[in-house]
């Protein structure tokens, strides 16, 4: 079986694990819209492609599958998730499996409030957030919410407008700067708001940092979930962490993966706020936290294949010992010979 994983980027690592989860059976198929990007050298074969917004993005990536015979598609990159989960008429009898989601919570996920209430209603924990200046600025007289307050774009990828604020004026200044580089950024072309609504604000919690990846199998039923604490951050990724014990995340674990119905592994992060951890942030698709599951035991890579084999992955693949501490290295490394 031949794997396709597009908006690879960087992650050489993820293009290892699936490698080794082939055992020679199948060819990892990389796809990127930069050529020189570490998992683009990792992979068997590696595809420079448009951007994932072109109107040709899908079409080629379509006939990437047929000239590779690929089994099974995951997508890497928040955008291109977006995109190709928008449209997957063209996957219809092909035979291909994926990890996509389904349009509507590609949709959900780019929309930081939108996710946030659906997260709410299925009684996950969530901070009290807010798309409306005067709204906060309110619920701050109300005891409702207090500072500091995070501000941040409600679209778009990465940390866009990100800002912490101590006091009212801070607030002001902050959310008419994070609206201005929302506007900025182009995100209103894939999921146009109102806008005096492109900014979120959202208590502020400043407990630890617990990333918790939720694994449905390919007909989107729940399977296992992992969980570690993040000890530190580098380029917007988790650079060191810890694996923990899963337990204490199970309940919301099992509620997102009911509320969702999803392919795969989806990362959540949590804050810990006074021992409710609080949702804020979903990722549909391989994480940056992945690693560190995979460092304690995990192999999802090697379960979904056996997933898009009609066979049922061994228990292993679930497996996570706590207490495993990891971090990601940078290796200097060779390119001996083009790919392609």
């Amino acid at each position: 079986m031949n794997v396709l994983l597009t908006s690879v980027g960087r992650r050489s690592y993820l293009v290892n694990y699936f490698k080794q989860a082939l055992n020679g059976a199948g060819k990892v198929v990389g796809a990127n819209m930069f050529e020189n990007a570490a998992g683009m050298v990792a992979a068997d074969v590696r595809v420079v492609t448009p951007p994932a917004n072109h109107p040709e993005y899908i079409p080629f990536i379509a006939d990437i599958c047929r000239k590779y015979e690929i089994g099974l598609l995951c997508s890497l990159h928040d955008l291109d998730v977006y995109m190709l989960s928008q449209d997957q008429r063209w996957l219809e009898g092909t035979g291909i499996s994926h990890t996509l989601p389904s349009a509507e919570w590609g949709r959900i996920c780019l929309d930081k409030y939108e996710c946030t209430k659906h997260l709410e209603a299925a009684e996950i924990p969530v901070p009290k957030t807010t798309v409306s200046l005067s709204g906060a600025i309110e619920a701050i007289k109300n005891g409702e919410m207090g500072f500091p307050l995070i501000v941040k774009a409600r679209a778009g990828f990465g940390s866009l407008g990100l800002a912490r604020c101590k006091n009212e004026a801070e607030l002001i200044s902050a959310y008419e700067a994070a609206r201005e580089q929302a506007l900025a950024s182009g995100s209103m072309q894939y999921i146009p708001l109102p806008d005096q609504e492109l900014v979120l604000v959202q208590q502020c919690i400043t407990g630890q940092e617990i990333c918790v990846g939720i694994v449905n199998d390919l007909s989107g039923a729940y399977r296992a979930h992992f969980a570690c604490k993040v000890h530190s951050m580098r380029s917007g990724e988790s650079d060191w962490a810890t694996s923990i014990e899963r337990t204490p995340h199970e309940e919301s674990a099992r509620k997102f993966s009911q509320l969702t119905g999803h392919k795969g592994i989806w990362g959540v992060d949590f804050l810990d706020d006074g021992g409710v951890y609080r949702a804020i942030d979903v990722n549909p698709r391989f994480t940056g936290d992945y690693p560190f599951h995979h460092l304690a035991g995990a192999n999802i890579p090697r379960a979904l294949l056996s997933w898009a084999a009609d066979k049922e992955p061994h228990p292993s693949c679930f497996f996570s010992a706590p207490g495993v501490k990891g971090f990601k290295d940078l290796v200097p490394t060779a390119i001996s010979q083009s790919k392609g």
